[in-house]
């Protein structure tokens, strides 16, 4: 069985139950869940997306605050509104096979439209080890390679 995962950040050094550094790239937004760093909620607290002036190339944005980003008021501002709302400390959730609840289970990666023939829509976005993907692929494989023979036999009994 895999073992636990260092139960700190690899990014910054948090321990389990510490605020990450800020910067951090596994910091969580507590708006919006996404990845802090990344995720435009600065940008929509501050009022400062605005598709009537700007375009998608500047993400919405005046061109200077897209190439340069928050001011050091606008910064502060947006500071403080994570305080308030209360920033998120890392924590380590185990990963678990959404089929048989393997712990850690290994990555691995298939090609997207693989994985959409094969998981059904509302399980893509959960984590499958590798023999609980081929079991799957195997039976749905197997089943309609079944459907086929049956239709090919079809109409072939006695009269």
């Amino acid at each position: 069985m895999p073992t636990r995962p260092e139960s700190c950040c690899h990014d910054c050094g948090a321990t389990e139950g510490q605020l990450h550094q800020r910067g951090c790239d596994m910091e969580r937004c507590p708006l919006c869940g996404g990845q802090l760093i990344s995720c435009g909620c600065a940008y929509e607290y501050l009022g400062l997306r605005d598709p009537s002036r700007y375009t998608a190339a500047t993400a919405y944005l005046p061109p200077h605050m897209y190439q340069q980003g928050l001011s050091a008021a606008q910064q502060a501002q947006w500071e403080a509104q994570l305080r308030r709302k209360g920033r998120v400390p890392y924590i380590v959730y185990p990963v678990l096979c959404a089929k048989c609840g393997t712990l850690w289970p290994e990555f691995f990666r298939v090609p997207d439209a693989e994985w959409a023939r094969y998981i059904q829509m509302d399980m893509r976005d959960t984590v499958l080890c590798r023999s609980c993907y081929e079991y799957i692929k195997q039976v749905i494989d197997t089943a309609a390679t079944q459907r086929s023979a049956g239709k090919r036999h079809k109409g072939r009994g006695r009269r």
